[in-house]
């Protein structure tokens, strides 16, 4: 394996390795807002059983109020009754007092109906406080994992770019300079490898000759469509490069 395109090669693999971290911490804000979103959603459910419940309370009170005006209603019809001179006034006042009575009754049914309903709200709420409390100590500790998981990313990610520049250091200054325009040209791909032929990364065919004086690997060659360098990953020694690179 010739020294030059090995570091060519190592410094493409770490280039590699970067690229997924950065990905995954570009990831993280997508992340921790979607948790949020999910928490927002059980937090909007918990406070609309909340506002529901304090609207069947405020029609209980509001219900309890109108049955107690309706009381004070018929006690003072029925003081008006000692005071009525004529049997038609009398019978008028009794079929108010039984209108009255009915309209309490009425309410009182509805009295009942709010407060079964108050009961069930308030089940309810207590239910998706409980699962709001869950959510949202699962929301903070998973934020905060992956809080860690992008801090952790950026160590990573700078001990991939020491080991980059120690490679650097190695590869020569035109190969270096070539390598970083591809880089910046190719996002970020610099090195391919050609197998049966064709390159892996343009997917164009190589020319046949070409394929054959990379096999003996004893040059470096550049894609002829796509001018990154390439190599032929079927030499032993550039699979057991591959295993290693694997393990940084």
């Amino acid at each position: 394996m010739l020294d030059q395109l090995r570091y060519l090669i190592e410094l493409q693999h770490l280039q590699n390795k970067k690229a997924l971290l950065i990905r995954s911490r570009e990831e993280t804000p997508r992340c921790i807002a979607e948790i949020e979103r999910e928490y927002q959603k059980v937090e909007a459910d918990f406070l609309l059983n909340k506002a529901e419940l304090e609207h069947a309370r405020k029609m209980h009170r509001g219900l309890e109020q109108a049955v107690s005006d309706l009381e004070t209603r018929i006690s003072r019809s029925k003081q008006r009754m000692n005071e009525v001179k004529t049997n038609k006034e009398y019978q008028a006042m009794l079929k108010e007092i039984e209108e009255l009575k009915k309209d309490i009754s009425q309410k009182e049914d509805q009295m009942l109906e709010a407060m079964e309903t108050i009961e069930s709200l308030s089940q309810q709420l207590k239910r998706k406080e409980k699962e709001l409390q869950e959510r949202k100590a699962k929301m903070e500790a998973e934020r905060e994992e992956l809080t860690r998981q992008s801090e952790l990313v950026s160590e990573q990610l700078e001990h991939f770019e020491a080991l980059q520049e120690r490679v650097r250091e190695k590869l020569e200054a035109a190969l270096l300079k070539r390598c970083e325009s591809l880089l910046k040209r190719h996002g970020g791909v610099a090195v391919a490898a050609v197998e049966a032929g064709v390159c892996q990364v343009c997917h164009m065919n190589i020319p046949p000759q070409k394929f054959i004086e990379l096999q003996r690997d004893q040059s470096i060659s550049n894609c002829p469509h796509c001018h990154r360098f390439i190599y032929w990953p079927g030499h032993e020694e550039y699979l057991i490069f591959e295993e290693e690179m694997e393990e940084v």
